[in-house]
Order: C-alpha cells, then structure tokens, then sequence
C-alpha cells in the first residue's frame, strides 16, 4: 500500500469511475484497475462493485475511504507545515546599525549562518539618527544603536540588551596609563578624538573636553580611524567597553582604558529597535538572543 494507491482509490469512489479517474491522474485506466486491485488483495476485501454505470464502494470500501481520505488530508498538512518551516528558514534580514556594533554583527552573522544557511543578512550602517530613520521608515527591519535611556518614540520600540559604560582610551605609552581613574580635571594638553554618539558626546561634555588645553583633532564614526589615532598619534578617546572589546586582539594589545569619575549614574546601554505594531519574525527574535548571547562572551 502507497500514498499513489490511496489516491486512486479515493479519485475512483469521488468520481465513480475509471475512467474519470485515469483522466484526473493522466494515466491509464488499466493502471488505475490494476492499483484498485492490488489495494483490494491487500486488504483482503472487495472495495467497488462494478457496473455498466461506473463503481460505487462497497460497505467495506466506504469505511477504506474514510480512513484514506483522512491519511491524504494529513498528508497535506505535512506538506504544507514542511513548506512553511522551510519558507521560515529562508529570506533576508535588513540590519541597520551604529558603527560601533559592527564587529559583533558581523562574527554574529557569520555563525548564524552556520545555523540557517538560507538566511541572507544586509546591513546598513550609520549614525543613531540614521538607523532611526531607516528603521522608522521601513528600509530596516532591526536596528542596533546605543544609547543612555529608552527612545521616546510613538512608532519605534526599544529593546535594552546589554549594559555598556564609557571609558576613557589611552595608548599605553601615555602619561595617563598609570590613572586607576580618571576625572574631568585630570585630562589636559591631550589630543582628543571622539565616536560620533550621542553618550559618547555627553560624556565629553561631563569631562569638559573642551577646555583650551586640549584639542579635539576628530569626531567620527569610523572605529578604525579613531584608535589608530590613540595608537599612532598618541590621542585619547572615549569609548565604551563593547567597543573596546570588539576591536581585533592586536589593536587592544595597544590601548589601555581608564574608568571615568561620576559615571554611576550615567548608565548606558546597546540595544535593538523595531517599528511599533510590526509583528518581528522568529529570525528578528533569534539573531537578536544569537547577537546578546555574542556579546555577553
């Protein structure tokens, strides 16, 4: 017995005929008679009786084609939860991010990929205000940005995923490595270059970096740049611990970081966004506890 013989079966007592059957299924109607056949000699029962007018089951055929009909209706939501979970295992995830989350998006997605090789994912990145407007508009379907507080926006929601505080970055050949912390009035005379964040710019102003002693040379989003600066040029910068720790081990092995005075109530935190009554797919939800998960390493 075969799922094929169950449907002829089935097509022969809905048609009442052989021949409508074979035309249904564009095969023969010898094939169609010698399937019946076999179905019969295996069930040891007689399933049509025949006539000039075509076939009508016999008692014990109606009660077969209850159980057949039931064992193809199953089949076919087999079928289609197959295609759904496969349709779920495929398609695209458009990310838009600050820079400073790159590094983690990128070794989270190469994993991740290793889980759903299907699922292509495109990344936008930009400042905080760019990943807003790209999320909120609808060219992003997740965002990752950080940020000192929640985001008071009817159309976006907000997702804290891990803490993250700032930190004051030095070469270690600098004067200030020997600093178990640092305040505002310890840093003079120095060559400051600056992450394009909203923390990071509030934290400079808490410092007072502007003081006329010191310089600041850049403000940009390019991580690269910034520390090679520190590292060649013998700046310092303000950076957070995930950014610090994101950055390849040959380039850490260069920089110290000093904990900033008065931060304790300055808390910040990397986090996800999504657009307000969006319904965010299981693979949004996935790569979101996937990217966390990475970060808390």
């Amino acid at each position: 017995m075969n799922i094929i013989q169950l449907q002829y079966f089935v097509d022969v007592g809905e048609l009442g005929s052989f021949t409508e059957a074979a035309k249904k299924n564009r095969m023969t109607i010898p094939a169609i008679s010698i399937s019946i056949s076999q179905l019969e000699e295996e069930l040891g029962a007689s399933l049509f009786v025949r006539s000039r007018k075509g076939v009508t089951p016999t008692i014990e055929g109606k009660t077969a084609m209850k159980h057949a009909i039931s064992i193809l209706d199953k089949l076919e939501v087999m079928k289609q939860d197959i295609s759904h979970s496969k349709n779920k295992s495929c398609g695209t995830i458009m990310i838009a991010t600050t820079p400073g989350m790159v590094p983690n998006i990128i070794r989270a997605t190469l994993e991740y990929q290793k889980m759903y090789p299907s699922i292509n994912i495109e990344m936008i990145e930009g400042d905080t205000n760019l990943v807003l407007k790209q999320v909120k508009n609808g060219q992003a379907e997740i965002g990752f940005v950080s940020l000192p507080e929640g985001i008071n926006d009817a159309e976006l929601a907000w997702k804290p995923m891990i803490e993250d505080r700032a930190i004051l970055v030095v070469h270690k050949g600098s004067r200030l490595r020997i600093k178990e912390a640092i305040s505002s009035n310890e840093i003079k005379d120095e060559t400051i270059v600056l992450y394009n964040d909203p923390y990071i710019r509030m934290v400079a102003d808490m410092l007072h970096l502007e003081d006329p002693s010191n310089m600041i040379a850049l403000i940009s989003n390019n991580v690269e740049s910034l520390f090679q600066m520190v590292i060649k040029g013998n700046a310092v910068t303000i950076a957070t611990d995930h950014i610090v720790h994101s950055l390849p081990e040959h380039i850490q092995n260069e920089l110290v970081m000093i904990p900033i005075h008065g931060l304790t109530s300055h808390a910040n935190y990397l986090g996800r966004i999504t657009r307000k009554n969006t319904a965010i797919s299981d693979h949004i939800e996935q790569f979101t506890e996937f990217l966390s998960s990475q970060m808390d390493k």
